[in-house]
């Protein structure tokens, strides 16, 4: 019983520590499906559910050299190698009712880069049962002023 005790009073602790990293804020939202207009500029939006808000991490990891080769065999960088990198958003382990396909939106950083930054849930890879905090792969978005620019 005293080593069970040990190992909650060591995961709360390393739960306090993962959230004090979370310095950055944002809001996960899940699609309805349904859209509204909006009555003084006539724009249609999505109407979204909100899941979470609050404390999060963007995390990056990997820098591993892969060669990338598009669908028709055409390489990006002939003869060379591309660094290629995960994406990561951590959650606190209290953060629950995320699923995959929610969209997180960075509206507070210390990056101002990351600001506005939208990462759509792809899945959570820290199932399991010590997790210090919720860790999610994420695909980066364009941001909405990007979206229709071309």
């Amino acid at each position: 019983m005293v080593r069970r005790q040990r190992i909650l009073s060591t995961l709360k602790q390393g739960r306090l520590d993962a959230l004090k990293l979370m310095v950055d804020v944002c809001t996960v939202a899940r699609p309805t499906g349904r859209f509204e207009v909006d009555p003084d500029t006539g724009v249609t939006r999505p109407v979204v559910d909100t899941v979470y808000h609050g404390a999060c991490r963007v995390q990056t990891a990997g820098g591993v050299a892969s060669q990338v080769v598009s669908a028709s065999g055409d390489s990006t960088n002939v003869g060379g190698n591309v660094p290629v990198w995960n994406l990561y958003l951590h959650l606190p382990y209290t953060a629950s009712g995320c699923r995959p396909g929610d969209i997180a939106l960075i509206e507070s950083s210390d990056d101002p880069d990351l600001v506005g930054a939208r990462l759509r849930l792809v899945n959570l890879q820290s199932e399991k049962t010590l997790a210090t905090a919720k860790r999610w792969n994420v695909s980066q978005m364009p941001v909405e002023s990007e979206v229709g620019d071309e």
